[in-house]
């Protein structure tokens, strides 16, 4: 299975337990997390549950808040909105 497959399988996986808009937009969000487990895995990546999507998502985040400063990519996002806006 082509690792495109692999990635619509497993973010489908999340966007049928999504109760709201947000937690659709989150599923979306996550498409780099799950190509990169496609990556990893392969077709065995298709026998995780979305119970396990989640539990890797919260890894992920534990491992970003250590690891970063949130506030050094959140800054230049707003100058990026402000001058496009401004254009």
């Amino acid at each position: 299975m082509a690792m495109e497959e692999i990635v619509t399988e497993l973010s489908l996986k999340l966007v049928r337990i999504a109760g709201s808009p947000s937690q659709v937009i989150f599923a979306i969000t996550m498409q780099d997390v799950i190509a990169e487990v496609a990556r990893t895995m392969g077709s065995k990546a298709l026998s995780i549950s979305a119970a396990d999507l989640l539990a890797i998502r919260h890894e992920v985040r534990i491992a970003i808040d250590y690891g970063l400063d949130v506030r050094d990519y959140i800054h230049p996002g707003i100058e990026t909105w402000q001058v496009c806006k401004n254009t």
